[in-house]
């Protein structure tokens, strides 16, 4: 079961990105800001107050669009890399 995380680095005037990826939660993609947050949109938190009514379903929905499940489950292959060296992977073409 393959598992893996990849970033790409903010650069002047955008925003990064993050893609996870884990056995039975799929795929998932987010904007990330020169600090390394997840950036959430206006139109995301709109469309989340919108399609729930309580407390602990908005917790959900939030905690899905932050990656909480998916930063749970690779975070002991992440402490597994420390100090590990790292790969940087360039634009071809």
């Amino acid at each position: 079961m393959i598992r893996f995380e990849v970033t790409e680095e903010p650069s002047a005037g955008l925003d990064g990105e993050r893609f996870c990826f884990a056995p039975g939660l799929g795929l998932w993609h987010g904007r990330t800001s020169a600090n390394g947050d997840i950036v959430v949109g206006e139109d995301q938190l709109r469309a989340l107050a919108a399609m729930t009514r309580g407390g602990e379903s908005f917790a959900h929905k939030l905690d899905e669009l932050l990656a909480a499940s998916w930063d749970e489950a690779l975070e002991p292959y992440r402490h597994a890399g420390d100090g590990a060296p790292v790969t940087w992977l360039h634009q071809v073409g």
